[in-house]
């Protein structure tokens, strides 16, 4: 995990406009908002690192960390060809580890839309449970949440597996 940069603006414009990754994210973006987000900074505040390789640096994904909603709240995406690789999850357990140790929160939330099967069993895995459905983006969404006092999973131990549901296919 690190700050964004200058370098990692085609990656983020393709994290944020890839139609694989956009499917649980609320869909593809338009053309209007790509030639906005390719002509914009970056616009990247606190909480908001880049997940690259640590042996070239290419960026992956990215993770977020913020209070969007008034709670400390986590997100990731990763591009499709990283995912189902365990990067998320390295990368969720290193910030929530982070978040234990720095932070103030008693509660971290996240929320996933119920069709995303391989993201609600990676927040199982790491002791998020469901606080509630709700619906956003005209579509399903769970609002789970875990404790940031409470021990989070060991890193050496698989949390992404060949039993995971596949990830999501471009239509």
């Amino acid at each position: 995990m690190r700050p964004p940069g200058d370098a990692d603006r085609t990656a983020l414009i393709r994290l944020m406009t890839d139609p694989v990754t956009r499917e649980y994210l609320g869909g593809a973006v338009d053309y209007a908002s790509r030639q906005a987000l390719e002509l914009s900074p970056l616009g990247i505040t606190w909480g908001r690192w880049v997940l690259a390789l640590a042996e070239d640096d290419t960026m992956i994904g990215s993770i977020t960390l913020d209070y969007d909603r008034g709670e400390l709240e986590l997100s990731y995406a990763l591009l499709p060809e990283w995912t189902g690789l365990g990067y998320a999850a390295e990368s969720c357990i290193a910030l929530l580890d982070w978040a234990r140790r720095e932070l103030e929160d008693e509660v971290v939330i996240a929320i996933s839309q119920t069709r995303n099967k391989r993201s609600v069993a990676l927040l199982r895995k790491l002791g998020f449970t469901v606080r509630k459905g709700l619906e956003e983006f005209g579509t399903q969404q769970l609002l789970l949440e875990r404790s940031l006092r409470e021990p989070l999973p060991a890193q050496e131990a698989p949390l992404q597996t060949a039993e995971d549901p596949p990830p999501p296919t471009r239509r």
